[in-house]
């Protein structure tokens, strides 16, 4: 126990003294081809709240959701909102700066209160780019690895963040 206890602290004393801390706020969106061709059109849009730890090239957060908008030409628009933490998306990747962009490409699961969600990992493939000193913009795209062929470049994200 000592040892797990030591190596956790180890870690969180690196990433405080060498590590980057970021939030932001990211919008999911989708479409309805994604679940059905001939479905009525449909859009929505998941809001979250994104935090990261960013360690040289590598990265790691934890994102929560915490509003829902849809909007479907037969029922209109409807707007959700519920308090965050009730679903995570925790994921773990890597970024290539190119200057003031950069690209980015990690992996992540789905954590509920039931748990990881079996069978659905999530690939997100983007690139960002540097806002000022402390701002940044990404633009994903996400594919479910179960089902890549259907998702990829269908579901998109757009992040606006500030890294202290």
């Amino acid at each position: 126990m000592r040892k797990v206890l030591l190596s956790t602290l180890i870690i969180i004393v690196a990433v405080l003294a060498f590590g980057k801390l970021s939030l932001g706020a990211n919008s999911l969106v989708v479409a309805s081809y994604v679940i059905d061709p001939s479905a009525t059109p449909f859009v929505g849009i998941a809001e979250s709240i994104d935090a990261r730890v960013t360690l040289g090239m590598f990265h790691g957060g934890l994102m929560t959701p915490f509003m829902l908008f849809a909007f479907s030409a037969d029922a209109g628009s409807n707007l959700v909102a519920f308090p965050p933490g009730l679903i995570w998306y925790a994921y773990a990747g890597g970024h290539l700066p190119f200057g003031r962009m950069y690209a980015l490409a990690d992996l992540g699961v789905l954590i509920s209160f039931g748990g990881v969600a079996p069978n659905f990992v999530v690939l997100r493939v983007g690139g960002g780019m540097k806002l000022g000193m402390h701002g940044f913009v990404e633009f994903t795209t996400l594919a479910a690895l179960q089902d890549i062929g259907n998702t990829i470049g269908r579901l998109f994200t757009l992040e606006f963040g500030y890294t202290f």
